[in-house]
């Protein structure tokens, strides 16, 4: 019967190891499971900003035309009055045509590029234009075939 009791007293006794582990467990461990998730993967602030974009302004044909010739009206320094502006190419982003006084024999060519700001008279002439005026708005060769180079002589581009 010795045998019984000692069998029952460390069956108790593991029992009672057990218990306090899982008793322990329960109430201190679970709470420093979830300090530790915690502090590993902090929850993420989420912002979003909002830019709107810019929205360019749709602009008839008509219009288009009138803001060229406004351009080359200004370049030029003369007024609808005295002048006649003509477009022969636009191209959206360049245009390029003619003016003549009304009271002049002759006339002469332009050429317009188009940036952020709006239309822009490059060149006015009858000669050809310098190179680095062309290259600055990037004209295209079809439209500006040659060009004066800084030493005053054309070139093919």
């Amino acid at each position: 019967m010795k045998n019984y009791w000692k069998i029952a007293f460390f069956t108790l006794l593991a029992l009672i190891l057990i218990g306090a582990n899982v008793f322990a467990w329960f109430f201190w461990g679970k709470n420093l499971l979830v300090e530790k998730q915690d502090q590993e993967a902090p929850n993420p602030e989420i912002t979003v900003e909002i830019t709107p974009t810019p929205t360019k302004k749709i602009i008839s044909p008509a219009e288009e035309e009138n803001l060229i010739k406004k351009t080359v009206y200004e370049k030029t320094g003369l007024a609808e009055e005295e002048a006649s502006v003509t477009i022969s190419k636009n191209t959206g982003e360049f245009a390029t045509g003619g003016i003549k006084e009304y009271e002049a024999i002759g006339g002469a060519y332009w050429l317009a590029a188009k940036t952020d700001e709006g239309w822009v008279c490059v060149y006015d002439g009858q000669s050809q234009p310098e190179c680095e005026q062309i290259d600055l708005y990037g004209f295209p060769k079809d439209m500006v075939p040659e060009c004066m180079d800084k030493n005053g002589k054309v070139v093919k581009r």
